[in-house]
């Protein structure tokens, strides 16, 4: 990727709004992903945007996850799909339970040398082979960085069960952060996979 593409593909950000509601089913990335596309039809169509992991919210306790004051949706979107998007504001989101979506905050993409995933999906199970194929999605992406593989993952989005890996990428320059970070890895991206957040250590790669 040049130096061009790269100042096109600068204008992506994420756009976090706070969520007001009990709880949501512990496999809930297909639900959540359905109400927003129902909210927002147009995002059904827009390949580059992402939906982030819902943060802040409880480990799964009796098949349900716990909302907390600080949780947030994002979306990591291009800066043009913003306004669009803040129209989810004052909205209802029915994921069995009804979520109500405040106010939202922009949040630009920031480079950093340690970058972390709680979900990278490549369409493979076996570590190693996963670890290969997330290489050689980078080194497409012309991304050059040290690989560390975390907790086995799986859920289940449309109709399938997904499986992955947590992931942390180390080492990396700032433009091939921010590069990753525009682009994710992997598939299954507005269900949360291959969203790629700054990261406190190398260490902590198991721990998020």
């Amino acid at each position: 990727m040049s130096a061009a593409d790269d100042a096109v593909a600068d204008e992506v950000v994420d756009l976090a709004f706070s969520l007001a509601g009990r709880s949501v089913p512990e496999d809930y990335a297909e639900p959540l992903w359905q109400a927003l596309a129902a909210a927002l039809p147009w995002l059904a169509a827009d390949e580059a945007a992402g939906v982030h992991p819902l943060a802040r919210i409880s480990s799964p306790a009796a098949g349900q996850c716990y909302l907390s004051k600080h949780t947030r949706l994002t979306l990591r979107l291009a800066a043009e799909r913003v306004e669009p998007a803040r129209a989810l504001s004052g909205m209802r989101l029915d994921l069995g339970e009804a979520l109500a979506v405040g106010e939202a905050k922009l949040r630009p993409l920031a480079p950093a040398k340690v970058v972390y995933s709680p979900f990278v999906a490549v369409g493979i199970s076996d570590e190693a082979a996963f670890f290969a194929e997330c290489r050689r999605q980078l080194a497409a992406l012309g991304i050059e960085a040290q690989l560390v593989v975390g907790k086995a993952q799986a859920m289940r989005a449309g109709g399938v069960v997904v499986e992955g890996f947590s992931l942390m990428l180390h080492g990396l320059r700032a433009e091939h952060s921010l590069r990753l970070q525009r682009a994710g890895l992997g598939v299954q991206r507005k269900h949360g996979c291959g969203i790629f957040l700054q990261h406190r250590s190398v260490a902590a790669v198991g721990g998020d």
